[in-house]
């Protein structure tokens, strides 16, 4: 297993920086992701789906989620997407991208909009501090791309 964590990726040719135990919600399920920002790109590492049911629901998706984010986190392009369940965004067109902290009611969400798409994301705990993701993008997408609400 490598030894990278969740942040900035080093050691790649294109900065990428790694947001882990990230999901989207559906009508009857959470996708779980791990997410692979680089300036003009965001690869979505699918990481498993749970389901709203409580009988269907699988604990410990979050652990198994960083181990697979680990185990793409500094793979190139070509092999991310050689898995027909990860997928790639251009954020060439980025629009914004809207941060916000969670609270002791409400999950930290994240936010991606694009020329073509709208992504929302939700993260699995509620004190998740994504301040230095809301810096590094900042300075890789601009001010008045990004919107950080801590």
């Amino acid at each position: 297993m490598s030894d990278v964590d969740p942040g900035q990726v080093t050691e790649i040719e294109t900065p990428r920086w790694w947001e882990s135990q990230w999901y989207q919600v559906s009508p009857r399920s959470f996708q779980h992701y791990e997410l692979l920002f680089e300036p003009d790109q965001l690869l979505m590492v699918f990481a498993g789906e749970s389901y709203k049911s409580f009988l269907l629901r699988q604990d410990g998706r979050e652990r198994r989620a960083t181990e697979i984010g680990r185990e793409n986190a500094r793979e190139p392009e070509s092999v991310i997407l050689a898995d027909e369940h990860n997928d790639v965004i251009s954020l060439s067109e980025v629009r914004e991208i809207r941060i916000q902290e969670g609270s002791w009611i409400r999950k930290p969400r994240l936010s991606v909009d694009t020329e073509k798409t709208q992504l929302k994301f939700y993260h699995f705990s509620r004190t998740y501090d994504a301040s230095d993701f809301a810096e590094w993008a900042r300075s890789t997408y601009g001010d008045n791309v990004v919107r950080y609400s801590g």
